[in-house]
């Protein structure tokens, strides 16, 4: 709470109360005596007409106390601005004045200027007109000058000068008049095209362009709009496409010329261009390249003969920039040496083989830290969309197998850059290699069980395991956790999972057979809990875990291994890491179901046209969109892959299709596709049919809430957690 002091009278009652008592002589306060009145500001200087400026005035006592009391404002010229009774100034015309208040017999002043200062400078007539050349434009040029609030600034300096060769004018130089415009009269000189006239106010340029026409028609071509690149950091083994739009802006057809393409100065590209009509256009693509590497600047030209007589030639032209990347070409059999990074350099290959057939590329240096990667087909533009292989080992000694190897290969090799620069350092004195028909290292899948099942389910287990590895043919680069303070902590997967100190081949799966929520709940949850990082999409812990009362019966229907075998596609990241890998679209999660949900990997959309899905009504490969959370957006959609193994639905049979194999390729797999089930699409239904649910048929197990829903740790090459995904 505050305590205000009294007002002046009661403290001069209140010591005279105190003198009273105290029986000595009272205190008379002194007279409050004005003594001097000042102004704030005391220097005003308006920039445009209608500006306001607040001022105020105090008056003050022999105390320097203020005195309240009103205050009469006056100016001197109040043509130049007006006061009002507060204080507020307003600007009216260029000039001075000076500002008196006055009150309780002092006074004060403060000085007031007008002045305009420029704001914008504009032509409001006259510019862009058209005429034949040598004759006077029908309109004549008026620019104005202005201030911040939009008033004319008179008596300005304005000059008028054409260009050379730009014709005349009848004024040159002018001020401005009372609405701060200037006008002249524009004779255009001889040039066909565009001519200009410069206009200047005092510290402000201004052109007005017009153009001058034949007297008899006259084509003029022209590129409009930017010009288009396929790509615009092409390798220095690869064509890029130049697409521009040429016009005919003049009065009279072109005739037939042509158009080129150079690259800094020298010509790379070019085509014939058919006669074009009055405002007539055509687009025009020239594929260019290679191009040397480095910066490239591009100029696409338009009639470069000069073989047509135009208005105009400085219209002629567009360009672009573009930055060529040095990629070299290998031959199978020939190591390169010699090679060498800095950190987070990148060194680009490509390779063609004939194929079918198994490439290895291997990668080794004596020093510093390289990763191998490899892309099939174009060259990805990002390290992280090289999925074909990877080997990401924390020295500079690689390799990489591609199982069925056929066409082009880009591969790309990166000095290592880690989040601690300590930890990083350039390579030198590298050699890569490229072969054909090795043998391919096989892929590994280790159980290891929390809680064991009876033998028959153990077995089931060891057989869908067994199936993976027929599927995955290619080794994954191993991680070594026999280091001190390596390993991979225990529980860290499931309750009860040990910790794992050995060198990872390639995944391990951890495997509880136990009490989930007793028969008819939950049969299971399996996905990855660990995967590698760098990009890559590959499982290297994993955990699977049933209801052993569901489990039984399950095997007493003969389910066993193809429920095994789909849990296990899940822990390998099928429908766990779709999302993740940016191979998911429009989900239907969380609040969205009946969404046109699908899988957009390449290999996938050619494996689903290759089991009759060509002529599917709707986005492709259809994902689960009606199952909800924990089966939706993870399995291929029941109403379209029916019996298919990796649909929410487990049948009697379930096949295992091309599509799901080669939605393990778009993940980064190394697969034999060929090791698919034999399975057609048993109907196409356009995605507003296709609402999931159980048929009824018998036999059919309901997977839902089979997708456990637990953290997921990242994993760098050295097998330290990088990344916690929840």
């Amino acid at each position: 709470m505050r305590h205000r002091l009294p007002s002046a009278p009661l403290r001069f009652l209140a010591l005279l109360a105190v003198a009273g008592c105290g029986g000595t002589d009272p205190i008379v306060p002194a007279e409050r005596t004005p003594t001097s009145l000042s102004i704030t500001p005391d220097n005003v200087i308006m920039t445009f007409l209608n500006q306001s400026v607040q001022l105020s005035a105090r008056v003050v006592d022999q105390n320097d106390i203020v005195m309240p009391t009103p205050i009469e404002w006056t100016l001197s010229d109040p043509s130049v601005a007006s006061v009002s009774t507060n204080g507020l100034i307003t600007a009216l015309a260029i000039g001075s004045s000076t500002l008196t208040a006055t009150g309780l017999g002092l006074s004060a002043t403060a000085n007031v200027e007008v002045v305009q200062q420029i704001s914008s400078f504009v032509a409001t007539q006259g510019d862009n007109q058209e005429a034949i050349r040598d004759s006077t434009l029908a309109d004549p040029i008026i620019v104005r000058v202005l201030d911040q609030g939009g008033s004319g600034i008179p008596g300005l300096a304005i000059t008028f000068a054409p260009a050379a060769g730009n014709g005349t004018v009848t004024v040159a130089a002018v001020d401005t008049d009372a609405n701060g415009e200037a006008t002249t009269e524009w004779t255009l000189g001889s040039t066909f095209g565009e001519q200009e006239l410069l206009v200047t106010a005092p510290g402000q340029p201004l052109t007005v362009k017009a153009i001058a026409r034949s007297e008899v028609p006259i084509p003029d071509l022209t590129l409009v709009g930017i010009l288009g690149l396929s790509s615009l950091a092409p390798s220095t083994l690869e064509t890029v496409t130049a697409t521009a739009t040429v016009k005919n802006i003049g009065d009279l057809a072109s005739g037939a010329t042509r158009v080129l393409v150079s690259a800094n100065g020298a010509e790379v590209g070019s085509a014939d261009l058919a006669s074009l009509d009055a405002n007539d256009s055509t687009e025009v693509q020239i594929d260019i390249g290679p191009l040397s590497a480095g910066s490239n600047e591009l100029v696409f030209s338009a009639d470069p003969d000069d073989s047509v007589v135009e208005l105009f030639e400085s219209n002629n032209a567009v360009s672009r920039t573009i930055n060529v990347l040095d990629q070299a070409s290998l031959t199978v059999g020939v190591p390169v040496t010699g090679l060498s990074a800095e950190i987070d350099q990148e060194l680009l290959f490509r390779v063609d083989v004939a194929g079918p057939t198994t490439l290895t590329v291997s990668f080794n240096a004596p020093n510093g830290d390289a990763d191998l990667y490899i892309a099939e087909g174009a060259r990805p533009g990002f390290r992280e969309d090289y999925t074909g292989c990877r080997s990401t080992s924390p020295i500079s000694v690689e390799s990489c197998q591609v199982p069925f190897a056929e066409g082009t290969y880009h591969i790309l090799v990166h000095a290592w850059a880690p989040e601690d620069p300590d930890e990083g350092a350039p390579f030198s004195g590298g050699t890569i290699t490229v072969t054909e028909g090795e043998a391919l290292i096989p892929y590994d899948i280790e159980l290891v069980f929390v809680e064991n099942g009876t033998q028959s389910q153990e077995d089931a287990f060891i057989a869908a395991a067994a199936k993976w590895t027929q599927i995955i043919v290619a080794d994954v680069g191993d991680v070594d956790y026999t280091g001190v303070d390596m390993a991979f902590p225990a529980d860290r997967c499931m309750e009860g999972q040990p910790a794992f100190d050995q060198i990872l081949d390639d995944v391990v799966i951890f495997v509880d057979i136990g009490f989930i929520d007793g028969q008819g709940g939950t049969l299971g949850q399996a996905g990855p809990c660990a995967v590698r990082g760098a990009g890559s999409n590959q499982t290297m812990f994993g955990r699977m875990e049933f209801d052993e009362a569901d489990l039984v019966n399950v095997e007493a229907q003969g389910q066993l291994e193809g429920l095994i075998l789909h849990e296990m596609g899940h822990v390998l990241g099928i429908g766990t890491w779709w999302n993740r890998a940016e191979l998911l679209r429009n989900p239907s999660l969380p609040d969205n179901p009946g969404a046109d949900t699908h899988f957009v990997g390449p290999n996938a959309l050619i494996a689903f046209d290759n089991i009759g899905g060509g002529n599917f009504v709707g986005s492709k490969v259809p994902v689960e969109n009606e199952a909800g959370q924990g089966s939706g957006d993870s399995h291929w959609r029941e109403t379209t892959m029916d019996t298919e193994l990796m649909t929410p639905f487990l049948d009697l049979l379930n096949p295992l299709s091309e599509v799901t194999i080669a939605s393990l390729k778009d993940l980064g797999y190394g697969v034999d596709l060929s090791q698919g089930d034999n399975f057609f699409l048993p109907s196409v239904s356009p995605p507003q049919q296709a609402v999931s649910g159980a048929p009824g048929a018998p036999g059919m197990i309901d997977l839902g809430n089979d997708i456990w829903a637990g953290p997921r740790y990242v994993i760098d090459k050295s097998g330290r957690i990088r990344e916690i995904l929840r």
